[in-house]
Parts: structure tokens; sequence; C-alpha cells
């Protein structure tokens, strides 16, 4: 019983793989830009956090606040983000999207609908509803 438990678990961890590489790759935003998803990630989430500070996004994505730093120096490059020093606190930075960082936000949300939508197109109505249902506990269990 263990055994085959292992065996859906390591098949549930490549299929998740191999769906999210093949979504992602979907995604023109990647190649026109050079952004990677974790910064299309970062970006979606400086767009609905404006003016969060690095320690705080670094603590929603679950990275160190120096792989937030390397990403926003190659958003801020581009000009997708604005960083500021804080009114409250002169030691720290925050955060925020440009009118650039939003236009291309859009972009690529309107790509990773398409994509997802295509990708999710086999699914019958009740099978996605499942779906979902699964993710979204999966996203409310602890770490």
């Amino acid at each position: 019983m263990a055994f085959e438990q292992d065996q859906l678990v390591e098949e549930i961890a490549l299929s998740m793989f191999r769906v999210q590489k093949r979504i992602i790759s979907g995604m023109s935003l990647t190649k026109e830009l050079g952004l990677t998803f974790p910064q299309f990630s970062l970006l979606t989430m400086i767009s609905k956090r404006p003016g969060a500070r690095v320690v705080q996004l670094a603590e929603r994505m679950d990275v160190k606040s120096s792989a937030v730093t390397v990403m926003l120096d190659r958003m801020e490059a581009i000009g997708l983000v604005a960083r500021e020093p804080d009114e409250h606190d002169r030691r720290a930075v925050v955060v925020n999207i440009t009118t650039k960082g939003e236009q291309v936000l859009r972009e690529g949300r309107e790509q990773l609908q398409t994509t997802l939508s295509e990708q999710l197109a086999i699914l019958k109505p009740e099978e996605l509803e499942l779906f979902a249902s699964c993710y979204r506990m999966l996203e409310r269990q602890e770490r």
C-alpha cells in the first residue's frame, strides 16, 4: 500500500512539473521581455500590495530577501517597478509597479488565462471543479 502511494505521489509530482513547464512555455512574455515566471509572480504581488517592503515580498514568496532583490534589479532595469525609500523607516525600501509594469501584467494575465484555458479544456465541468477544489485544499495546507 505504501509503495503504491509513493508511486502515485511521484507520478503527481512529475505531472505537475510537466504541466507547469508547458503553461510557462506557452507564455510569450518570458520570450519577449526575458521575464521569468517568478518575476511575473512577483510583479503580480507588487500590483496587489503597492508600497510593500522587500522583506514582505520575500516572505510571501517564501524566498530570501536577496533573491527578491536580484529579481527587482532586473525588473527595475526594464522599467516594470520602481523602488523608493520607506517614509517610515529610512533603512527600508518599498516597491511599486510602474505603468509599463501594469501593461506587462495585463498582457501576461491574458496569456496565462489563454494558456490555462487551453490546458484545462480537456476536463469536464465536474472534473474542473474537483481539480480546483483539490488545489484550494493544497494551497490552504500549512507548510
